[in-house]
């Protein structure tokens, strides 16, 4: 049986092929830390921490955390610590911080067992997809550009879209009702609000949103907007809703699953965490709802983790938000898929991510 043999931090930032806009402001700009642990038998398992507030703590935070937490690990059973980690989802560690302890002990302990990262997190998975659809994202603040990106996505085979919004009432509309016109009624469209409309502005909203035939309005209200409201205006809109940044505080999430307050939940592991997303994921699932796993613009170690959980754990036939992905620039870890024509191959014996030999060289030169 192996035991954590050394672990270390590996910083990391991602430039964005182009600057991302919601309604909470944007950035081009991803920074990150890597946990990088090595067992006794020299495999490599890669943690993200990749903080995005204020859906997260600060990175200052969440390294220093995990820095002490990485000083414990050498010595670690990584099949024990993962299964420990995952059995008590509460912790005083940053959400981001413990997903990378969950990640890179993960990976160690799959390697170890011979299976997928996936059928570690869920063993009582049956059948492990070979392909995951994806959507399309199309962020950007312009009207024109955000069209554009969307004719390119489409050119690509992508059939499901993701549209931020919040970012300007005539924006909005301009884009939503352009965007139908030209990709015509087969092509499925949800939005994504991040939080940015009030009850009385998403009631406003919502004959716009009916009209352009939207398929899921993720995050419409405020993460702190009480569940009442949300169930509320999901029977006065007839709208389907999706819950993504409500989900932070997981018992506010849970109650918005168990009231049948949301249709669906937007789970995004590398700011959750694993065991977190695992527990939210089975509540959605036992309530009857629609399960996506989402990317944050983090590192390949972050996707590749995502990836496994949505082979498990993502509604069957749904697409998830891995278009991120396609974002990065720089990124320091090799060997993940990354989507294309609208979906995302999975390797059956997992997505195993190492750094890549860029990454090692400016390592050996720190």
């Amino acid at each position: 049986m192996s035991r954590v043999a050394s672990a270390r931090l590996v910083p990391y930032r991602l430039r964005l092929r182009a600057a991302h806009g919601d309604a909470r402001g944007g950035f081009a700009l991803r920074e990150g830390v890597l946990l990088h642990l090595t067992d006794t038998v020299g495999r490599v398992g890669l943690g993200d921490c990749a903080p995005l507030p204020p859906f997260t703590p600060p990175l200052d935070v969440c390294c220093r955390a995990l820095a002490a937490e990485a000083e414990r690990l050498p010595g670690t059973d990584p099949i024990a610590g993962f299964y420990e980690l995952m059995a008590a989802p509460d912790t005083s560690l940053p959400a981001p911080a413990r997903a990378a302890v969950e990640m890179a002990l993960g990976w160690l302990a799959a390697q170890e067992l011979g299976i997928p990262l996936g059928r570690l997190l869920a063993p009582d998975s049956q059948v492990r997809p070979v392909r995951l659809a994806v959507n399309a994202l199309v962020d950007a603040a312009d009207v024109a550009e955000a069209l554009a990106q969307a004719g390119r996505f489409a050119a690509e085979g992508y059939t499901v879209f993701k549209v931020k919004v919040g970012l300007g009432a005539d924006r909005d509309a301009a884009v939503l009702r352009e965007l139908r016109d030209r990709l015509g009624p087969r092509a499925l469209v949800r939005v994504d609000a991040n939080g940015a409309w009030s009850p009385a502005e998403f009631a406003t909203i919502a004959p716009l949103l009916r009209a352009a035939d939207i398929d899921l309005i993720e995050q419409p209200l405020a993460p702190g907007v009480p569940s009442a409201e949300w169930a509320r205006l999901r029977a006065e809109t007839g709208l389907r809703i999706a819950a993504d940044e409500s989900l932070a505080n997981g018992a506010r999430g849970l109650e918005l699953i168990r009231a049948t307050a949301c249709d669906a939940v937007v789970l995004k592991p590398s700011l959750l965490g694993l065991a977190a997303s695992a527990w939210l994921a089975r509540a959605a699932r036992e309530a009857g709802l629609e399960v996506i796993v989402s990317g944050a613009f983090e590192s390949g170690a972050g996707l590749a983790a995502a990836l496994e959980f949505a082979a498990v754990f993502g509604s069957a036939g749904t697409a998830h938000g891995f278009a991120t992905a396609l974002a990065v620039l720089d990124d320091p870890v090799a060997g993940v898929p990354l989507p294309a024509a609208g979906g995302v191959e999975l390797p059956a014996a997992g997505a195993l991510p190492a750094l890549a030999p860029a990454a090692n060289a400016r390592e050996a030169l720190a």
